[in-house]
């Protein structure tokens, strides 16, 4: 039951609905901006940022899609992100990271993250290794030799980022 001053959104996102007092529900037009879009995030029916950020890093620490935080201290591989739809005409994409222990079993690091970006007919993996070392397709090349919307340094952190359509980063040529 809705408590006064509490709101949700109509399927679709195509209302957004307040409770003013028992009895008293008003619903009036609405719609997500261009840059968000209608989903459920942490339970509730919503306009979201289409954009969303995952964090790994330190020994280890993640903050997932939706806010949420965890500390893990185990070592194997680990499927940060991944592409939903498997359909066979459409660009797939997989975010893996890997624990190692630091010295003694009860603390681990990430060491190395992997980026495997695929359609029907081509594919890249890019590894980045310990000293933040890239390989493409198992090749060492320099961050200078990356596409500029690719990676950004700042610190003690690499940011991966693309607006670009998965098909993009795989076109013949461009980590070259």
């Amino acid at each position: 039951m809705l408590q006064a001053g509490e709101s949700f959104w109509t399927e679709g996102c195509l209302q957004q609905c307040t409770c003013y007092a028992p009895n008293d529900l008003r619903c009036s037009p609405a719609s997500c901006s261009p840059a968000q879009m209608c989903t459920i995030r942490d339970g509730q029916l919503g306009c979201f940022d289409a954009m969303s950020t995952c964090t790994v890093w330190g020994d280890p620490h993640y903050i997932t899609f939706d806010g949420a935080v965890a500390h893990f201290q185990g070592t194997c591989s680990y499927i940060i992100a991944e592409s939903v739809n498997h359909i066979s005409d459409e660009s797939q994409f997989q975010v893996a990271a890997t624990n190692n222990h630091r010295g003694n079993n009860r603390v681990s690091f990430v060491k190395a993250v992997d980026i495997y970006i695929s359609n029907q007919t081509e594919g890249v993996y890019i590894s980045i290794g310990p000293n933040k070392r890239v390989k493409v397709n198992f090749q060492f090349i320099s961050k200078e030799q990356l596409p500029k919307f690719v990676w950004s340094e700042n610190r003690k952190q690499v940011l991966l980022t693309s607006c670009q359509s998965p098909q993009s980063l795989i076109s013949p040529g461009k980590w070259k």
